[in-house]
């Protein structure tokens, strides 16, 4: 060290001149609940008028929201906006995706105007009927639908001694096969099939709401009247007017497989959490939805197999409530405006169909979801 030298000083390297600003990434959990739609206050004309008990609190109003709530407008599948009195989450934000969603789905078997009506063709001594039938709505075992199936179609001039047998039980014979479809016998002279049009008019919201019947009770070309597999079609089965009477069956036939699901999957729409994001999802139906994660309803786990049905019997998907978590290994990040918080979330369920899930206060599907953010 030469201190003597002419340039010589006693400073040391000033770290703020290399210094740069940076903020450490950041992430935080935003906590949703469907029942915190419901606010304080929300049911305050349960008090009869009293003003002694004032306004209720949230714990409260969730309690007895989803019960005395509006069904049209007022439920968890359907635009459930939930908002606080501040922002919920604010930062510095990039990005947002739910990470968590835990459904408690209690969609029935059977609903009412979903999936509950049979367009039924019946020929007695040359004459052709076609008649209307439905199915209550509630939850449904094989058993117990095969029984609903035969009280309906009961009720049809000439079928009064009609019977539907639930798939087959496992033979003691060796290589017996197992018959997983609905038997149906009209037990007369009668002879009938399904159709899929009405006796009055054909609308495509009866359409659809006889075809998801159809894929309930497990319809095949047999139950529409057509002998072979391989034949198709030239015209709609039932139809009423001048075309010919289709071929119908003798006096019985043999469903396939049903499928007890009103919907195989349930999607997550959210206008709120993708209006910031560069690239929109996508959907491959016509409907063009375009959900951030869908969660398919085989994903809750069956309870045991048994021997009884070919398939398991007290565990089966859409014979009961289902409660089950979607956690999302690789989350559907979208972006978001670093100068906004999150004030508000909105969340849509729908069906396969792109029809938003039945709700009621007796069938209250309701949700709750982790929503992370990252800055």
């Amino acid at each position: 060290m030469d201190v003597g030298a002419d340039n010589f000083r006693f400073t040391l390297d000033d770290p703020e001149k290399r210094a740069r600003t940076i903020r450490h990434p950041k992430t935080a959990e935003l906590h949703l609940d469907s029942l915190d739609r419901y606010t304080t206050g929300d049911l305050l004309a349960l008090s009869s008028g009293s003003t002694a008990i004032g306004k209720y609190p949230q714990n409260v109003a969730k309690l007895y929201g989803s019960i005395f709530g509006n069904p049209s407008t007022d439920n968890a599948t359907t635009n459930c906006t939930i908002k606080t009195r501040g922002n919920m989450l604010y930062g510095y934000l990039s990005r947002v995706a739910l990470t968590q969603f835990s459904l408690s789905y209690k969609v029935p078997t059977v609903v009412t105007g979903y999936n509950d009506l049979l367009s039924v063709i019946t020929v007695t001594t040359g004459t052709q009927t076609v008649t209307e039938v439905t199915l209550p709505q509630g939850y449904y075992t094989v058993a117990t639908l095969g029984v609903a199936l035969q009280t309906a179609l009961r009720t049809i001039a000439g079928l009064g001694a009609l019977t539907v047998t639930p798939p087959d039980t496992q033979s003691a014979d060796v290589g017996a096969s197992v018959v997983t479809g609905y038997a149906i016998a009209t037990g007369s002279a009668t002879t009938m099939a399904f159709g899929i049009n009405e006796p009055v008019s054909v609308t495509v919201d009866n359409s659809q709401r006889l075809g998801r019947t159809y894929r309930l009770i497990g319809a095949n070309k047999a139950s529409f009247g057509y002998a072979s597999e391989t034949l198709i079609p030239t015209y709609p089965p039932g139809f009423i007017g001048t075309g010919a009477v289709p071929t119908l069956p003798t006096t019985a036939f043999t469903m396939g497989i049903p499928n007890f699901r009103p919907t195989d999957y349930v999607d997550i729409v959210s206008n709120a959490l993708t209006n910031y994001k560069d690239t929109k999802d996508g959907n491959s139906s016509d409907a063009g939805v375009r959900p951030i994660g869908r969660i398919w309803l085989t994903e809750y786990p069956l309870a045991s197999q048994t021997s009884q049905y070919a398939w398991p019997q007290d565990g089966m998907w859409g014979m009961s409530p289902m409660t089950f978590t979607k956690t999302w290994a690789n989350p559907n990040w979208s972006q978001w405006s670093p100068n906004q918080a999150v004030f508000s979330v909105d969340i849509t369920l729908l069906d396969m169909w792109g029809n938003p899930l039945f709700w009621s206060s007796t069938y209250n599907t309701e949700w709750s979801a982790t929503l992370s953010v990252t800055e």
